[in-house]
């Protein structure tokens, strides 16, 4: 499984970022594995459509599930027309972590 945290650094210790589609980072770990990622958002700094967008991204890198501190009603459509469980948590990246392999 592939979960996706958007988070505000790509520092190990970020913390969970309260715009899930404007965050300027997601942290893609896959449970399986134990591995992750950052990867840089590409729309976080867009003026329009961001939701639909950030959604697009996270569908192309094959995210199962995007952990934020919220959603907009754009962002959470789109994922969930995707199939995608949304979220919402607060934190540090690594204390999500703890809790979702737990």
């Amino acid at each position: 499984m592939k979960i996706a945290i958007a988070v505000t650094s790509s520092e190990e210790d970020a913390h969970v970022d309260r715009r899930g589609a404007r965050a300027p980072y997601y942290l893609i770990l896959t449970t399986d594995s134990g591995l992750s990622k950052i990867l840089s958002n590409p729309v976080s700094q867009d003026e329009r459509r961001v939701g639909p967008q950030a959604a697009a991204f996270l569908v192309s890198e094959g995210v199962d599930e995007v952990v934020a501190g919220d959603f907009g009603p754009k962002f959470r459509a789109e994922l969930e027309n995707n199939k995608i469980t949304c979220t919402e948590m607060t934190g540090t990246a690594s204390q999500v972590i703890d809790k979702l392999m737990s």
